[in-house]
């Protein structure tokens, strides 16, 4: 099995920025070149995924080769394929992409394993990072040539409350809307201001066990140095979310009825202001001859006590 590493790591615990690390972790090509910035433990900030796909298993297994003592084992667990994601700020970029030091490839297989506690060898709930580096087979009398990819995987273990409520979401058709990591052992960035960590370098706890049951990647730490890179294994904060929300839909008719009344009242405000000119005119000659009507019967009495008092003035004279 040939390991797919391209590049030298090296410790450096001669750091130009004293105030900021103490040490970090680079890489070097084949000529010796530095072909990165310097990489420091991850302090601060978190890493948001995305969920693809999310699976159920319920597997039965027989064991035993005699009848007596042949039995059947169950056991459940959930598999999730995961992506990196952005932030929800548009201003910035805040993409995560991983890689494994000693490559200068980016991981694409992001995975998440659930399991309940079963008493056996996972007794309690926990939460905890894992990877492999790609690496080649050759072909022999019994099976092809295998390549597999650089992968990192996520492994949570839930009581049994957590995990069934997990099952009967997937079964709702409810999936998770994102996964959150953060303050998590063997993962690596380039130091910075701000909370988001841009490019993530991966060191594993994967063994060679072809040399002496060393690490697969090997690291050149200066004498005298006795510091210890932390490699994956150990997660501290994790966050897995659900998100439920109402599918309830506006009331149709109701919306209908709506648009009905308020369509009408619109109609005759409509048809208010688009009176012909003719109407306008006949409307106004109208409101006049009320008025003079209405002036004519006032005035009336007072014409009539005028005439009478010509007459009699005439009369006398």
């Amino acid at each position: 099995m040939k390991r797919d590493l391209n590049r030298t790591i090296k410790l450096n615990n001669d750091s130009e920025y004293k105030s900021l690390y103490d040490w970090s972790l680079e890489e070097y090509d084949s000529e010796g070149d530095k072909v990165t910035s310097s990489f420091i433990p991850m302090q601060t900030g978190s890493i948001i995924l995305g969920v693809e796909k999310l699976e159920y298993r319920h597997n039965f297994e027989g064991l035993g080769w005699e009848p007596d003592t042949a039995g059947i084992s169950e056991s459940e667990f959930i598999t999730g394929t995961l992506k990196t994601k952005a932030d929800a700020r548009e201003d910035i970029s805040t993409t995560n992409s991983f890689s494994m030091f000693g490559t200068d490839r980016k991981i694409k297989i992001v995975g998440i394993e659930i399991h309940k506690v079963d008493n056996d060898y996972r007794t309690e709930e926990s939460f905890n990072l894992s990877g492999h580096i790609g690496y080649e087979t050759e072909a022999d009398m019994d099976l092809p040539a295998q390549k597999a990819e650089d992968a990192l995987f996520i492994s949570v273990v839930l009581n049994e409350e957590r995990f069934n409520k997990i099952v009967q979401y997937i079964k709702d058709g409810i999936y998770p809307s994102y996964v959150t990591i953060g303050d998590a052992e063997g993962i690596y960035n380039q130091w910075s201001p701000s909370i988001h960590l841009g490019d993530i370098k991966i060191l594993t706890d994967e063994m060679d066990y072809t040399k002496d049951n060393s690490f697969q990647q090997q690291l050149e730490i200066p004498k005298d140095c006795d510091i210890k890179p932390p490699r994956l294994g150990k997660l501290n904060e994790f966050d897995f979310g659900f998100l439920i929300s109402s599918a309830k839909s506006v009331d149709k008719d109701n919306e209908n009825e709506d648009e009905d009344y308020f369509e009408d009242d619109y109609e005759s405000d409509i048809s208010d202001e688009k009176e012909s000119p003719i109407d306008v005119i006949s409307s106004q000659l109208s409101e006049m001859s009320n008025f003079s009507m209405q002036a004519f019967k006032y005035l009336k009495t007072p014409l009539w006590i005028i005439a009478i008092t010509l007459l009699l003035i005439l009369f006398y004279k």
